[in-house]
């Protein structure tokens, strides 16, 4: 029996894969897989884990289960799955825009499932999850989920309904740094920066503060104020973003993206 076992190992599925490897939580033999893709089982043998022939056996291999599939595909691998999940599986379905609910329904009887919604920075152990979870489950089961998450990030657990917000603050925010670096460095090309040389201080530029806020007790805004000095040049360059409308364009997007979300649940309920 594997401790714990992978029904897709794409981009979010390799990631926490990775993560508890690199980790050193799971050894390689610890972990099976399937994914349908043949140059990802090919990778995942590259790294020790265990690749079987179906969704099914992996199923039946495994204690826990991460269901690491596009939402679009959680009802045919449900049905796939379905004669072989026992009250000793542990499903945790990492999918936007399912809800536990509705993959139950899909699965045709009562199982553990809980959702998660962690984001690829699991891979390096510093990811965001927050995790979701209905009765029936045991005390230890749930404990050995968040234990695993843990390992990999920060874990919030909380109510389902609340999982959108998730999405929108963590899931998807990986996105939003890139979209900042990225500008960054097309700005810094715009005043005559080499692309190359741009993009580098971009990355270094962000990679800097965010191990300043890790380290620092200080808060945003208090390691705000410490920059932007008052009629200075980084205060000249925080008030345009501020007259932009910054802080509003970034809260707009996050509500579309829970909106997105919420309107996934619904497109998504059997």
């Amino acid at each position: 029996m594997y401790t714990l076992g992978f029904i897709g190992a794409g981009h979010m599925g390799s990631a926490l894969i990775e993560g508890f490897l690199s980790g050193n939580v799971l050894a390689p033999a610890s972990i099976c897989a399937y994914d349908p893709d043949e140059s990802v089982r090919t990778s995942l043998s590259v790294r020790g884990v265990t690749v079987l022939d179906d969704e099914a056996a992996v199923v039946s291999a495994s204690k826990i289960v991460i269901l690491a599939v596009r939402p679009s595909d959680v009802k045919v691998v449900m049905e796939k799955i379905r004669d072989a999940v026992t009250f000793n599986n542990v499903l945790v379905s990492v999918a936007a825009g399912v809800t536990i609910s509705a993959a139950k329904k899909y699965l045709g009887k009562e199982c553990k499932l809980l959702r998660a919604i962690p984001n690829v920075a699991c891979e390096f152990g510093k990811g965001v999850v927050a995790l979701a979870y209905e009765m029936p489950i045991t005390y230890q089961e749930l404990q050995t989920v968040k234990d695993l998450f843990e390992s990999v990030g920060l874990l919030r657990v909380v109510e389902e309904k609340k999982l959108n917000d998730y999405i929108a603050a963590a899931g998807s925010a990986s996105a939003y740094f890139y979209y900042m670096v990225k500008s960054l460095a097309e700005g810094a090309v715009a005043q005559g920066i080499d692309s190359e040389t741009a993009e580098k201080i971009a990355e270094q530029v962000f990679l800097g503060a965010a191990k300043t806020m890790e380290t620092s007790k200080k808060s945003a805004d208090e390691l705000l104020t410490c920059v932007a000095t008052p009629k200075g040049t980084t205060a000249e360059a925080i008030n345009v973003m501020e007259k932009s409308g910054f802080s509003q364009i970034m809260a707009d997007a996050m509500l579309a993206c829970t909106k997105r979300a919420n309107d996934m649940d619904i497109i998504n309920l059997p």
